[in-house]
């Protein structure tokens, strides 16, 4: 790719970035700021915690779940070990994005997290 295709091409990428921080503006009836583009860019990443939202809002957590189930359920997207899953759940919890709960598993109380 030449140096003018290249160049074309980045302006063009740029130009639809715009209007898409524009419309998200218009949509909040707020100012495009920089903290707002932020923002957007953060929401589309694909992250752990993002994930377990998604769960939560599917209704996953309907009933109390142990960080293990959580874990199980999130292995096709997003392979991880047991005590992140454990730590993102924590941290969710602390934001009141989830509530903590207890589950009785094979005769012992954990910890468990629903919504």
């Amino acid at each position: 790719m030449n140096a003018e295709k290249l160049a074309a091409s980045l302006r063009r990428i740029e130009s639809l970035v715009q209007e898409c921080l524009h419309a998200v503006g218009e949509e909040s009836g707020k100012p495009v700021t920089k903290k707002l583009a932020t923002k957007v860019l953060k929401a589309e990443k694909i992250t752990l915690p993002n994930l377990i939202v998604e769960l939560r809002d599917s209704g996953f957590f309907s009933e109390p779940r142990t960080a293990r189930e959580v874990q199980e359920k999130l292995k096709p997207k997003y392979p991880c070990e047991p005590d992140r899953a454990a730590m993102a759940l924590k941290r969710l919890m602390e934001r009141k994005q989830l509530r903590k709960a207890s589950k009785d598993v094979e005769g012992s109380k954990q910890v468990a997290y629903a919504w």
